[in-house]
C-alpha cells in the first residue's frame, strides 16, 4: 500500500524496551513524514523527553523493565496523559488480554496496535491519530479482542479494576508488594488489599495460581 507523505515533517517518540523494535518502529514511520526525535528505553526517558519538548505523536510499549525510578503500563499512561494531554499516544503492544486491552482504551490513548500485526496497520493508525481521526483507532485484533470481551461479563480480567490489573501484572512479572507499593507511591497495605480483591474476583486462593492466571490471560 503507498502512503502519502504528510504535507509536513512529524516528530514522534518511540519508547520499547527492546532496541530492534525501537529501530523497526523508526524505520516504519520515517517514509511517510515522520522524524524520530527520540528514541526511549523505559518510562522514565520517555517521560524526561516529553518534558523537554513537545511531540506530535508518542509511540510506546505498554510492559517495559522498571528500572529505579521508571514506569510501564497504565500508569506510564496516565502520567503522560495528565502532564501532557494534548500530545497523543498509540500503543503497540504484544498484550492480548482483552479486559487490559478495554482498561488501556478507557485511559485515553489515541490509538492501540498490536506487536504482532502488518506494520502497515501501524502506519495507518498513526496517519489517522496525526490528522485528527476522532475516537481511538484499535488495530483489527485488539478491535475483536475488546469487542468480544464486552460480551461475556466478568470474563478475562474485565471484573477487575485498573489498579487490581496493574497490581497483578506488576506481581506476576516478579515485582514485590513492596516494590509495587514504591512504584505506585501507594501504601504497602493499600496494595495487599487490591491484590486481595482481585483474587478474590477471579476465585484464585494462591500465588501461584494467580501467577499461572497471569500468565495464561496476557498479563505477564
Amino acid at each position: 500500500m503507498t502512503y502519502p507523505l504528510y504535507p509536513r515533517t512529524l516528530s514522534v517518540a518511540i519508547a520499547d524496551d527492546h532496541p530492534l523494535i525501537r529501530l523497526a518502529i523508526k524505520e516504519v514511520l520515517r517514509p511517510i513524514g515522520f522524524q524520530v526525535v527520540t528514541l526511549c528505553q523505559s518510562g522514565k526517558t520517555l517521560v524526561e523527553a516529553l518534558d523537554r519538548q513537545r511531540f506530535d505523536l508518542v509511540v510506546t510499549d505498554f510492559s517495559m523493565e522498571r528500572a529505579q525510578g521508571s514506569e510501564d503500563g497504565l500508569r506510564l499512561i496516565q502520567r503522560i496523559r495528565m502532564r501532557h494531554p494534548d500530545t497523543p499516544i498509540v500503543v503497540s503492544t504484544m498484550l492480548t488480554n482483552s479486559g487490559l486491552l478495554a482498561c488501556i482504551k478507557a485511559e485515553g490513548v489515541a490509538g492501540i496496535v498490536g506487536k504482532s500485526e502488518d506494520p502497515e496497520i501501524l502506519k495507518c493508525i498513526c496517519l489517522d491519530v496525526v490528522s485528527g481521526s476522532a475516537g481511538p483507532r484499535l488495530s483489527p485484533a485488539v478491535g475483536d479482542r475488546i469487542a468480544s470481551a464486552a460480551g461475556r461479563p466478568g470474563g478475562n480480567t474485565v471484573s477487575l479494576s485498573s489498579k487490581e490489573i496493574e497490581v497483578v501484572r506488576m506481581f506476576a512479572n516478579g515485582d514485590s508488594l513492596t516494590s509495587i507499593a514504591t512504584s505506585f507511591h501507594r501504601s504497602l497495605a493499600t496494595i495487599a488489599a487490591q491484590k486481595r480483591s482481585a483474587m478474590q474476583k477471579l476465585n484464585i486462593a494462591n500465588n501461584a495460581d494467580l501467577i499461572t492466571y497471569a500468565r495464561d490471560h496476557g498479563l505477564a
